[in-house]
């Protein structure tokens, strides 16, 4: 092997060997909501108004009555809707009405192009299903408090294959996927009726959950580990070993107190390690020292020290290395501005 190819070989390992390896830290963050209903409303009441008709099919925009009936939603609104922090009564402060705008089953084709000398494009016949509910927060007295229509779609079936060749003719595609739409037993389509109504109904859960209710949930922080640390007389692996291995931990009453515990812990301790470092411009020693940095921020975060958290995150800019990472800067700017606002 050429002399300079084996050199530039091992200069690229060494280097390769000194990076900064990524590793996800998850901590559990309160959640503020985004819509503040008044202090004085803990209690809210489900109302549902369902749908008898029959589905509507809509085929190339053309509508007309399917033979099928729009489910009851109403066991996927009492088994999925739920508000943290508020509780379910019949003397309410609110009420969450659910109204089913029905689901459609669209038939419609698409085109796939082709090039090349002879080639011809494809068609695809397709049945997408598409469910509609719009959900009116109201107070005792009907003031709207927020409103909106919520949809999902999702593809139920194609068809791109006839007589054992892919389909070349709308027409075909459209023809085709029709015989299929009808031949499919009852059974399978009340299934993907109720598949489409149900995940609708949980897609609405998890929006309103964010709009109304504080509640914790995980976040993720980003630590990295130092390759071949030991080489350099530095410690920061284990500490963010220490730290990830919360990762799987629930919140209950103690957990913030251990939290900060730890992060405090953890923050003495890269902060000495930090210390130690007496070249930031050193090719081996500016990315060590960038490693800390981060980690550094990602526990001020952790503590809800977000001006400390930028700032730690924003000296990293200094250095010459890893400018792609900014994840641990853009999530202590958002979260800052989520404070303040809830300040206010």
């Amino acid at each position: 092997m050429n002399k300079t190819l084996i050199l530039l070989l091992l200069i690229c390992l060494n280097v390769s060997a000194q990076n900064a390896k990524n590793t996800g830290w998850t901590i559990q963050e309160l959640h503020y909501p985004e819509i503040v209903l008044p202090e004085a409303f803990k209690t809210y009441k489900i109302e549902i108004n369902v749908n008898s008709e029959a589905i509507k099919r809509i085929t190339n925009k053309e509508q007309e009555t399917s033979s099928y009936k729009n489910p009851n939603i109403t066991s996927f609104v009492d088994s999925y809707i739920k508000l943290p922090g508020y509780e379910l009564s019949e003397t309410p402060d609110f009420i969450l009405e659910f109204s089913d705008l029905g689901i459609k089953h669209i038939l419609s084709v698409t085109e796939k192009k082709k090039y090349g000398k002879d080639a011809k494009n494809t068609f695809t016949g397709v049945v997408d299903l598409a469910s509609a509910i719009k959900l009116v927060v109201k107070d005792t007295n009907g003031i709207i408090l927020f409103e909106k229509v919520y949809t999902k779609k999702q593809e139920s079936e194609t068809a791109s294959v006839y007589k054992n060749a892919s389909i070349t003719s709308s027409t075909i595609a459209l023809s085709q996927i029709k015989k299929q739409y009808k031949a499919n037993a009852s059974e399978y389509r009340f299934n993907k009726n109720t598949s489409i109504a149900s995940n609708n109904v949980m897609a609405i859960n998890d929006d309103i959950k964010a709009k109304f209710s504080s509640y914790y949930k995980p976040t993720r922080v980003n630590l990295f580990l130092v390759k071949k640390e030991e080489k350099y007389g530095i410690d920061n692996n284990a500490q963010v070993e220490k730290l990830t291995a919360l990762n799987t931990t629930k919140y209950s009453d103690t957990y913030n107190a251990d939290l900060k515990t730890l992060a405090e812990e953890s923050l003495a301790k890269f902060e000495l390690e930090l210390s130690k470092i007496k070249d930031k411009t050193d090719k081996k020693e500016k990315k060590i020292y960038w490693s800390l940095l981060s980690n550094i921020s990602g526990v001020y975060y952790a503590l809800g020290n977000y001006d400390k958290a930028i700032e730690y995150a924003k000296l990293r800019e200094t250095v010459d290395y890893n400018k792609k990472w900014r994840f641990n800067l853009e999530i202590a700017e958002k979260r800052k501005a989520v404070i303040d606002k809830n300040k206010s």
